[in-house]
């Protein structure tokens, strides 16, 4: 509980920064966030008005949904929500929470991208279908790519299957850990 409540904490903290730099135009933090609620012991952030936080200009590769938002969950080492929407790593998998490395590899995630904070999501044109009602992207966070930062700390591992209908597959980070371009 003490987790959550400093969560909220920096959630509120950060808000408040953000409107600041807004010019102001906020009155209160709940203006920003209007809901806020606890979840087994995870924070989950919801009807968060994006649009007043991130730039429009997203640079995303191909032609499929390319968005910006606002971590509401994370799911798993290679899951997370943004805007409620559930957002599944492209090419890049995790151990599940119960198996050897999931537990670390979700907080690594939790680490770099708390909930709360800006992402860009880049749907994978390969992949827009989804995965079980999830989104197959690539994530930006913090000046990182989400799918490439699990694979490089070795707590997640490449779906190598997918390489030749992922249009992430020419990507250095990919390459690196196995796509090969025109497999």
């Amino acid at each position: 509980m003490k987790l959550v409540i400093v969560g909220i904490v920096i959630v509120v903290a950060v808000l408040g920064i953000v409107a600041s730099q807004l010019g102001g135009e906020f009155e209160t933090v709940d203006e920003i966030i209007p809901a806020v609620t606890d979840v087994d012991d995870t924070l989950v952030v919801s009807n968060v008005d994006v649009a007043s936080v991130v730039d429009e200009n997203l640079d995303c590769m191909g032609t499929a949904k390319c968005f910006a938002g606002i971590v509401s969950e994370i799911i798993d080492g290679d899951t997370l929500k943004v805007n409620g929407e559930s957002i599944r790593f492209s090419l890049t998998s995790a151990p599940e929470l119960k198996g050897f490395g999931g537990v670390e590899s979700k907080n690594f995630i939790e680490t770099i991208c708390p909930v709360g904070s800006t992402v860009v999501v880049d749907e994978d044109d390969g992949q827009v279908l989804g995965s079980y009602g999830r989104i197959i992207a690539l994530v930006y966070c913090n000046d990182v790519i989400l799918n490439q930062e699990l694979l490089d700390a070795n707590l997640g591992y490449l779906e190598e299957r997918f390489c030749d209908s992922s249009e992430f597959e020419v990507t250095t980070w990919a390459q690196k850990h196995g796509c090969a371009s025109g497999n």
